[in-house]
């Protein structure tokens, strides 16, 4: 499973050509005449530089509002340092390649900084959202790495190891085993730890090697860690004592718990999000904690900033290119979710349509993530009864194959709510035929689920409203329950796989059928999974309500009542 669930996400990645871009800042690193402007430097494409480069020109600008986290090196000049330290601040932030090409500028400034050549050795590597580098990546970070040891002479002892610790990070082998390399890296980095450990970088960087064995791995199904995991946390919460205001440590410490111990990172995310207000990246981040821990509201705001940061870097230097594909509309698709579990649906509502809007209608074939953030308007649609938009809502074309699906699973619900039965059955079918194509088990829909066991879900919740509708209470609870296991089987992915519990769907209907302590079981399960969120709160509630529970009801009304005073929405159901 988990060697699946990489090769997902790393060709996921590697189609996507998925990084991180910023936006430059006005702090005066160097004296104002030396200072890069964005009118001078041509903004890069988000891809590696690995071709020839002119050495007589700048490869890179100085980015502004990246933060005051530096790296000192063993430089005598200022702009060659101001670069690394900017290479180091973008890589923590996940932008490697242009981290990569500051590191490059440094060199130029300084040829005989062997840490500018060990930076870019660092930066094309493999990392936890990019796992398997390509040949040309592993070839360009092998020269890197041939330069920095040629320099390595008269570098600081922990200059002298990190060098030698690329030795066993990379091979001229190309055909090498990654994870096996990934392995003496870690093993390398713990010697490093071991000569340096009241160094925050290198606890950080020991952490972020430890993460790369076993990205997106970090716990097992109980919530026990795996291998490494906990040198990885102590390391990185050693990293952040030493230092509060690291950027990587904060941001790796975010990832490392978010599920399924998200409480452990709320300090985390209340700081990372200001240390580099550039780097959209980093400032949505937190919402990954806040989600998890019922801070919907917070998760917003988070994203309605790091929404702006892109929108700003785009409109300054491009258009065009493969950053608006990623990053950018995640933090949308964030803010639509986020939203939604607070009855914000105006805000849901234009989200969902602005994060389909930016997918480029031509790629959707290959680029199967894409689709589902086109089928984000008809998941909005859904969880706020739009059942009019649904059904005129335009079918895709015979090969988009996830957004034809969850166009199916709408107008099943659709049908549904407006008590046509014959309808229903026929999307239900249509529904039906997809998950069973062994064609869809290739598709990926999100970042780590392929879209047959999406269909899983949306077959299971519509044959469930269905029967319900037509009367077989015992049917309908059956489905749902079988929806209900289909997306706890889901693998870890935020916004969340699904996007309406399927526990919301069988609470309100064991509410209908007067099963309130079966009801109430179901709400709090699902609290216990989406903290707060407003319509479990309402469902559990009346749930409670309905069996006497007059004092627990009026607590929780209270808490939804405080949850959804954002909301512009009326809800008299945990579903419409």
């Amino acid at each position: 499973m988990k060697n699946k669930i990489i090769l997902r996400w790393a060709g996921f990645l590697l189609v996507l050509g998925f990084v991180l871009a910023v936006i430059p800042e006005r702090r005066e690193i160097l004296p104002k005449r030396e200072k890069a402007s964005i009118g001078a430097i041509k903004c890069t494409v988000s891809k590696f530089l690995l071709s020839n480069t002119d050495s007589t020109q700048q490869i890179a600008p100085l980015f502004e509002n990246l933060g005051t986290y530096t790296f000192p090196v063993t430089t005598s000049n200022l702009r060659s340092q101001a670069f690394v330290d900017q290479g180091m601040r973008l890589a923590f932030a996940f932008n490697h390649a242009e981290a990569h090409r500051s590191f490059m500028e440094a060199a130029r400034l300084d040829p005989d900084n062997a840490m500018a050549y060990w930076g870019q050795a660092y930066a094309l590597g493999p990392n936890i959202n990019d796992p398997l580098p390509d040949q040309e990546r592993k070839e360009a970070a092998w020269k890197s790495l041939e330069k920095a040891n040629q320099k390595i002479d008269g570098t600081t002892p922990l200059e002298d190891a990190l060098i030698r610790s690329l030795n066993a990070r990379y091979s001229n082998i190309w055909d090498t085993d990654q994870s096996l390399l990934n392995e003496n890296y870690l093993r390398e980095m713990e010697k490093v730890k071991a000569s340096f450990p009241e160094n925050a970088d290198i606890n950080t960087m020991f952490a972020e090697a430890a993460m790369n064995t076993m990205p997106w791995n970090y716990w097992d199904s109980q919530g026990n860690p795996m291998p490494y995991t906990s040198d990885a946390k102590e390391a990185l919460e050693k990293a952040i004592l030493l230092d509060p205001l690291h950027p990587g440590a904060h941001h790796y410490y975010i990832h490392l718990v978010e599920l399924p111990k998200p409480d452990l990172g709320v300090p985390s995310a209340e700081v990372l999000g200001e240390l580099m207000p550039a780097a959209g990246h980093l400032v949505h981040m937190p919402s990954h904690i806040f989600i998890r821990v019922g801070r919907y509201k917070d998760a917003v705001m988070a994203n309605h900033k790091a929404i702006a940061a892109d929108e700003d870097y785009i409109s300054q230097c491009y258009s065009q290119g493969l950053y608006p594909l990623g990053y950018y509309p995640h933090n949308i698709h964030f803010l639509w979710s986020a939203s939604s579990l607070i009855g914000e649906s105006n805000t849901a509502l234009s989200a969902a349509k602005k994060t389909a809007e930016k997918v480029p209608q031509g790629e959707m074939k290959n680029l199967t993530f894409l689709q589902d953030f086109a089928a984000t308007p008809l998941l909005a649609y859904v969880r706020f009864g739009k059942w009019n938009d649904i059904l005129t809502y335009p079918a895709p074309a015979s090969g988009i194959v996830h957004l034809r699906l969850i166009r199916h699973y709408a107008r099943g619900l659709a049908f549904v709510r407006k008590k046509n039965p014959k309808e229903a059955k026929e999307e239900l079918m249509a529904i039906k035929e997809i998950m069973e194509d062994p064609q869809t088990a290739t598709i990926i829909a999100t970042a780590h689920n392929s879209s047959d066991r999406i269909a899983r879900v949306a077959y299971e919740v519509v044959a469930g409203e269905l029967a319900h509708l037509e009367g077989d209470s015992q049917k309908a609870i059956e489905h749902l329950r079988q929806a209900v296991d289909a997306e706890d089987a889901l693998t870890y992915t935020e916004p969340s796989a699904w996007h309406v519990p399927p526990r919301q769907n069988l609470g309100a209907i064991l509410l209908d059928l007067g099963q309130y302590g079966e009801a109430e079981e179901v709400y709090r399960e699902d609290l216990s999974r989406l903290r707060q969120n407003g319509w479990s709160l309402y469902g559990l509630s009346n749930a409670l309500s309905a069996q006497g529970k007059k004092e627990e009801s009026l607590k929780t009304q209270s808490e939804f009542e405080k949850v959804w005073q954002y909301a512009d929405i009326t809800i008299n159901r945990s579903v419409f």
